[in-house]
């Protein structure tokens, strides 16, 4: 006869067997999530540009008779004409304007160098430039010594070009990829939605669903106020360094229109080719320049966003910029210029399965009518 204490023994030993098991198979998915975390940023990517393609197609197919493959179709077609005519109106001048900017830059950075030293502790905050300077001035006296053309690369400039070549060849694949997903998911959604809400229980499905519908128009909603504040700031920012007499305004309002889909740190990155260029015509010039991206950006921040985000998607400006630190560290750069988006998708998904689901109340989820 089995005794109770015994029974417990037994049942406190399989207890823990199983929990075990359980935390191994979340730390082994968790470790397999981690290892292919590029690839799912990726497949993010090209999730948004999926919904870029299917909410004009939707635009298309509620305006006109076509289907939705058709729709589909001519939306794919107008954007590469659009494309194609952009770059034969302003793609001359924007190619022209940046290989001017790589040549002005360095210039205007060893300007603003010199203008430092001239600086009450000037010598102090960038001092630990002459010494490389001298080491640079005596390398090139021997090599002129040795007869050395000072033509030849600097020691290592091989390396730095081969990996700047990896490294841009590396981004261009995923561009092509992410384009690939894109269009994939563009096509035929409903196929890839289904697919992940099998690993779920039937009762579930539907919900699982649901999720993704709300998240997809969520993001498409958040997509459109964004692209919005973007084509603002470009054009804003172009006319005013025109105005204030900036070079190269075409390029520095684009990048700056570019720029601003990465909250925070987008806008303060598009700011500095400007405020470098803008030192050529003296420090007036750069101070107006300071001015006219902190006026385009509270106009931005402050009157332009909070209008549109009425009628689209309203992220807290805390958690803006949770995302992009939490997001940062976890994926580096790619989760910087995708934290917002995946913002808006954590909020739909932790609103709908956990606050409604599990807490049982009741909450606004964004993208749901």
């Amino acid at each position: 006869m089995t005794q109770p204490g015994q029974n417990e023994k037994s049942l406190t030993s399989g207890s823990v067997a199983k929990y075990t098991l359980v935390v191994l198979a979340i730390l082994a998915v968790t470790l397999f999530i981690w290892q292919i975390k590029d690839a799912l940023l990726m497949a993010f990517a090209g999730v948004i540009l999926a919904i870029i393609l299917g909410g004009l197609s939707a635009i298309v197919q509620d305006k006109t008779p076509l289907s939705r493959t058709w729709s589909l179709v001519s939306v794919g077609t107008a954007l590469l004409i659009l494309f194609a005519g952009f770059s034969f109106l302003f793609g001359a001048q924007i190619v022209s304007e940046f290989d001017e900017l790589t040549e002005k830059l360095p210039e205007q950075i060893s300007e603003l160098r010199e203008t430092i030293r001239g600086w009450p502790m000037g010598e102090e905050i960038v001092g630990s430039e002459n010494g490389s300077d001298s080491e640079s001035e005596s390398d090139s006296e021997e090599n002129d010594e040795n007869g050395e053309s000072e033509t030849e690369l600097p020691e290592g400039a091989g390396g730095m070009i081969f990996d700047f070549g990896t490294t841009f060849l590396d981004v261009l694949s995923k561009l092509g990829l992410t384009l690939m997903i894109g269009i994939f998911f563009a096509i035929n959604p409903s196929i890839y939605k289904k697919g992940v809400a099998l690993l779920f229980s039937k009762s579930k499905t539907d919900r699982v669903l649901e999720a993704f519908d709300t998240a997809g128009n969520a993001l498409w909603r958040w997509l459109t106020g964004q692209f919005m504040a973007m084509i603002f700031v470009g054009i804003a920012i172009t006319i005013g360094l025109m105005i204030i007499g900036v070079p190269l305004p075409f390029i520095l309002g684009f990048i700056a229109g570019v720029s601003d889909f990465v909250p925070i740190i987008g806008p303060i990155i598009a700011s500095i080719p400007a405020i470098l260029l803008a030192f050529s015509d003296g420090p007036q010039t750069a101070l107006f320049t300071v001015l006219l991206y902190l006026v385009v950006q509270q106009i931005e921040g402050n009157l332009l966003t909070p209008i549109i985000q009425k009628k689209m998607v309203k992220i807290p400006p805390a958690l803006v910029i949770l995302s992009v630190v939490a997001f940062g560290l976890v994926f580096g750069i790619a989760g910087i210029i995708l934290a917002t988006p995946l913002a808006v998708v954590a909020m739909v998904f932790v609103g709908i399965f956990y606050v409604q689901d599990v807490l049982g109340k009741e909450v606004e989820i964004p993208g749901r009518e």
